[in-house]
């Protein structure tokens, strides 16, 4: 009986260390992938899910820029066979137009972020990470919008959505071969105040600065990728820019005011960018953010699935190149060696 007592103790103790073991969080220890990581990138997609509870001046306003209801955003993550076939989807932000908006009944109504989480579970089985944007944080009243309850949205997003369960930012972490790409999704969707043309449309606090720091140094081996709503401003006159192959540092960051975000990335000791990952803008680019041979990256942004269901990217992360498709296609690609 005592020895029986005994085994079952010990069971006891190895099953509740292997429970401890799987509930660490998925950043710590890299997932495997032989040849190829593959996801799907959508942003701004700017869902109003029972747009009869709202006002209806405002509503039609909103309807003058994007879909009329949640049909087309369904249908593309039941039917779209790269979705099934990738390792999970990415939104960076915008998926809701509002959190909270003017009631029929008047003031103010949040409950978009439930209904966006109950829609996301029900309608698809893919691993989905998102990114906040500013219309995920912000306020309309009547003829007006403002973020003044940003923190209580970021707190809604936090207690319905599973991927913000440990806070609005975070990392995941492949492998893929040989090579480990740490996936960095960022908070950036709160407003700066601008003071000029040309500055950056937002402004990330210092707390997730020196998080972003830390994640960047942690290993000078990993490949990093950086997934965000809003995206750093692109040079207005870019062929200017391009006759010289490297742009000024601190006239780029001081004209754009992003020296704080910059600063990190280019100070990290063991960074290795890539890419930045974004949307905002409602439109596809790509630009190369060359500064010097030691500080350099790309910054790619897709256009907003919320104006056609053919913006969206598939990227492929293999174990030399990221490989990322051209909007709504499969026949036309990018590829980025590795730095």
């Amino acid at each position: 009986m005592f020895i029986l007592r005994k085994h079952i103790l010990r069971f006891c103790h190895f099953f509740i260390l292997f429970l401890i073991l799987i509930s660490i969080s998925e950043s710590t220890f890299p997932k495997e992938r032989d040849d190829t990581l593959k996801f799907v990138h959508l942003t701004d997609i700017h869902l109003i899910l029972n747009p009869i509870n709202y006002d209806s001046s405002f509503i039609q306003r909103r309807f003058n820029y994007f879909w009329h209801d949640t049909k087309p955003f369904i249908k593309f993550l039941n039917t779209n066979s790269v979705i099934k076939q990738s390792d999970f989807l990415v939104i960076t932000g915008d998926m809701i137009d509002f959190y909270e908006a003017e009631s029929t009944e008047g003031g103010l109504m949040g409950n978009q972020i439930e209904l966006f989480q109950k829609l996301i579970k029900s309608e698809t089985n893919s691993i989905v990470y998102l990114t906040l944007g500013n219309h995920d944080i912000t306020s309309y009243p009547k003829r007006r919008y403002h973020q003044n309850h940003a923190n209580e949205a970021r707190s809604t997003w936090i207690k319905n959505s599973p991927i913000f369960n440990h806070g609005t930012y975070y990392c995941k972490i492949y492998k893929v071969g040989s090579t480990v790409y740490r996936l960095i999704f960022l908070d950036n969707a709160y407003f700066s105040v601008k003071t000029q043309k040309g500055q950056a449309d937002f402004t990330i606090d210092r707390p997730q600065l020196d998080w972003l720091k830390a994640q960047l140094n942690e290993s000078p081996d990993d490949k990093e990728i950086i997934l965000m709503h809003m995206p750093l401003p692109v040079p207005y006159n870019q062929d200017e820019e391009r006759t010289n192959p490297y742009l000024i540092y601190d006239d780029y960051v001081n004209r754009t005011n992003t020296q704080d975000f910059l600063n990190v990335l280019k100070d990290a000791n063991n960074a290795s960018i890539q890419i930045i990952v974004a949307g905002h803008e409602h439109n596809n680019d790509l630009f190369d953010f060359n500064f010097s041979e030691d500080f350099s990256f790309k910054q790619i942004k897709t256009g907003a699935f919320g104006n056609s269901i053919d913006n969206w990217r598939l990227f492929q992360l293999t174990e030399s190149d990221i490989i990322i498709s051209i909007p709504d296609s499969l026949n036309q690609t990018i590829k980025i060696p590795l730095k």
